[in-house]
């Protein structure tokens, strides 16, 4: 784990209290409940800005994945989850990936 920064921010009263209700629901204190917040929302961004590239055919399912931390298959979970339609590649690449699944289960099956 790194090292603890502390960090002043200012918000508005309405924000604070929210802030405060949300800390006060799952009893942790204020600090605490701003830094789930912070990475909740930076995750989530993350996310959106992934799906977003993926959809609009900036990056393939592997680098969609790649960038989320994921393998392809939670990738292609996600992606449904999330209504969005998902590519399966071109002819080429699919029976390329066929071929090397049958080698590896050949291979497995012969040892």
């Amino acid at each position: 784990m790194s090292r603890a920064v502390r960090l002043n921010a200012t918000m508005d009263e309405e924000l604070l209290t929210r802030l405060d209700a949300y800390a006060s629901e799952r009893y942790e204190d204020r600090s605490t409940a701003l830094r789930q917040l912070v990475d909740f929302a930076l995750r989530e961004l993350r996310k959106r800005d992934a799906i977003d590239a993926y959809r609009s055919g900036r990056v393939t399912l592997r680098d969609f994945a790649r960038a989320l931390g994921l393998t392809v298959w939670a990738a292609h979970d996600l992606l449904r989850s999330e209504g969005v339609a998902v590519g399966h590649g071109d002819r080429e690449e699919t029976a390329a990936s066929l071929a090397s699944v049958l080698d590896q289960l050949g291979s497995s099956t012969a040892g």
